[in-house]
Formats: structure tokens, C-alpha cells, sequence
């Protein structure tokens, strides 16, 4: 791995260190902030997960404006900052795998990948390797630890902002070397201590999934560019089998869907399943259809110790942006679990994450697999 400092080992007495993953924003410039008044010496690291060329405007938090933002706040704290070229790496462990979930007619969650391989993976042994311990983010969410030790994720005390579901695969390893300065507290309290520091981040927008994709462009068309893959064509069926159409592309699609379909029809229709095999779309002129009580899910991450066969009483969220429902969850073997919710949920998506709480903590996590 590029951009490693020489002689930045933790040596002699000196305050303990942190690696704060700093992406421009107001947020990650925040958390520097914050641990730099607790005393910790800050190290500011901003990684560069794409070519200059490919970055996608200056709205992204991993293009040549992230990387002058990042630098600029820095020099404001008063801390060192380095440039971590970890192109390579987002390709392979993120881009890639995402392209191949969407070739196999899943969703994937690009953002959580991220964060387990890149941000607490790549970046975590970075800064082990230097000799610090501990790597912060800007992320809105909590870790406590237990009286054994073991590390507990909770929700970030603001609702609006709570991002445990894109940190629910990290394992207790890393955890264990994690802060997030910014889980308790509220968005708006952020924004006014960054005016009030009189950062240069102070009023930059957030940047929703910059790093993935630039402006007007689809993520799922620019994977299938980027990795030269063939879009599998297929047929628009009902639920019937009735042939309606033809699509040129599976990966253009995700369960749940209505618009986009180009079906010349008085109903509406949702996309019910995707078939990888023969390229097909099933849809639906009966949103009530698109409701699911039971689903499996698959490389499941638990934070606590299960036993297979076990019956957890919890909470589930089968995406980031649907509220916590009522579930039961049964672990099963090789990673696997069993999920019965207590109401219908809407558009279980392979591919995605389903995300398991009790109250405001995070139990783990397990990739949605084919109903």
C-alpha cells in the first residue's frame, strides 16, 4: 500500500494517536476536531479511492476537491495529513464484487462493503502499521464496551442521522479499535461547531454515495462499462409468465422498482424478482405482492455469541432507508439465519443487508438472499 508516513511509529511518552479518516466533509472534519481537544494526537488520512479522471466532480469526497478540503481543514487543526491511494483495493473488494452481485440479478450495498474492507480494513492495518491503534470516522453512531470487555455498536443518538446499519459488518476486532466522536450528538450541533471552529468544511453539503458514482451517471452502468461485463437481456413477464416486454440489461433493475420499466400498459407494475438465469423480470400490477414475512440471509456477522437453532427476539431493517420491524431470528449453519417478521415488509432484496437490533444495539448483520 502507497502513502505510508516514515516515522510516524508511536515512540516514547507523547499523547495516544488516531488516524481519522477525513473526507472533506464537515463531518469526518468534525471528529478531528474533537479528538484533537480530547488531547489525542490526530493524524488526518484521506483515501483515495479513484483516478483523478474518474472522480466524478467536485461533489466527491474522494476526488481532487475532498482531497484540498481535507488538507485545507488540517492545516487549520494544526495536524499532519496524508493521502492513502487505495484505488486498487475499492476496485477489487468493492467495485468489482458489486458489479458481480449486480450481473447476478442482486442489489448490492456497496457502502457497507466499504466501510468492513476499505475504511476499518485497509485503512485499520494502515494505521497498525504505523503504530496507532484506533482509526475515527465521521459516522453517526456509538460504540460502548461491556464489562468483559467485548465492544457494543449502537445507534447514533440522532435518528436522522443514525448510520449503524452501514457499520453493522464490522466484526468485534474492529470495533474494538474504532471511535466515532460524532455519535452523540445531533447533525445541526455538528454544522454549528464547525462554523464556530470556523472550518473551512462548515457549509459543504453532504455528498451522497460521491465516491461510487459522479453526477448523472447510474452506478449499476458504470460498473458494467468499467468491467467490460454483458448486460443479460431477458424478458418482461407477469406474474403469469405473460410476456410484456424486453429489457437489454438485468442490472438496470432492483425488486420494488416501477419506474423504468417501458411497458406499454394502463396498470402500473412493480418489479417482483429478478432471474439471473434466463435475463427474466417478473412484475406485478399488485403492490401487496411485493410483501414478504419470511426471508433467509446468508454470511451472517454477529456481534455477540449465537448458537444455531437459537431463537432471537429482535428488530430488523432489510434496507437503510426502511424503518426497524418486529422479527425472529433463527441462526443456522455455514453463517446462515432463518428471519419471520412479525408484519410484512416491502421489497426484500437479495443483495442487501438485513440488519439486526434490540433497542439501540446492533446485533449483526446477514446479506438478504433469493426468496
Amino acid at each position: 500500500m502507497k502513502g505510508v508516513p516514515q516515522g510516524s511509529g508511536h515512540e516514547g511518552e507523547g499523547p495516544p494517536r488516531v488516524v481519522v479518516a477525513m473526507s472533506g466533509g464537515v463531518d469526518s472534519s468534525v471528529a478531528a476536531a474533537l479528538l484533537k481537544r480530547q488531547g489525542l494526537e490526530v493524524v488526518g488520512v484521506t483515501l483515495r479511492l479513484q483516478e483523478c479522471n474518474e472522480a466524478g466532480g467536485s461533489r466527491s469526497c474522494c476526488g481532487v476537491d475532498g482531497v484540498a478540503r481535507a488538507r485545507s481543514v488540517a492545516g487549520e487543526l494544526g495536524i499532519a495529513h496524508y493521502v492513502l491511494d487505495s484505488v486498487r483495493e475499492f476496485e477489487d473488494q468493492v467495485l468489482r464484487p458489486a458489479w458481480q452481485d449486480y450481473a447476478a440479478g442482486r442489489t448490492p450495498s456497496p457502502c457497507l462493503l466499504c466501510n468492513e474492507r476499505i475504511k476499518f480494513g485497509l485503512l485499520l492495518a494502515w494505521a497498525k502499521g504505523i503504530g496507532v491503534g484506533h482509526v475515527a470516522t465521521g459516522h453517526y453512531a456509538r460504540i460502548e464496551f461491556e464489562q468483559a470487555g467485548a465492544p457494543v455498536l449502537l445507534r447514533g443518538v440522532d435518528p436522522n442521522r443514525d448510520q449503524s446499519y452501514f457499520l453493522s459488518g464490522l466484526d468485534r476486532e474492529q470495533l474494538s479499535s474504532v471511535l466515532f466522536p460524532l455519535g452523540g450528538m445531533e447533525k445541526a450541533a455538528v454544522r454549528q461547531m464547525s462554523r464556530s471552529l470556523g472550518l473551512t468544511t462548515a457549509d459543504t453539503r453532504d455528498s451522497q454515495d460521491a465516491c461510487l458514482v459522479g453526477p448523472g451517471q447510474s452506478f449499476a452502468e458504470m460498473l458494467r462499462e468499467r468491467f467490460s461485463g454483458a448486460g443479460k437481456a431477458g424478458a418482461i413477464v407477469d406474474e403469469a409468465g405473460t410476456v410484456l416486454g424486453r429489457h437489454n440489461g438485468l442490472h438496470h433493475f432492483t425488486v420494488g422498482q416501477r419506474r423504468g420499466l417501458a411497458v406499454p400498459s394502463r396498470s402500473r407494475y412493480w418489479i417482483k424478482a429478478l432471474n439471473p438465469e434466463n435475463g427474466t423480470v417478473v412484475v406485478t400490477d399488485r403492490e401487496t405482492h411485493l410483501y414478504a414475512q419470511e426471508f433467509d440471509v446468508m454470511g451472517t456477522n454477529w456481534l455477540f455469541p449465537v448458537a444455531v437453532g437459537e431463537t432471537l427476539e429482535c428488530e430488523v431493517k432489510v434496507r437503510s432507508t426502511h424503518p426497524a420491524v418486529t422479527a425472529v431470528v433463527r441462526p443456522g449453519d455455514s453463517d446462515t439465519a432463518g428471519v419471520v417478521v412479525r408484519e410484512p415488509v416491502r421489497a426484500v432484496t437479495p443483495g442487501q443487508a438485513a440488519v439486526f437490533y434490540r433497542g439501540p444495539r446492533v446485533l449483526g448483520r446477514g446479506w438478504i438472499r433469493a426468496l
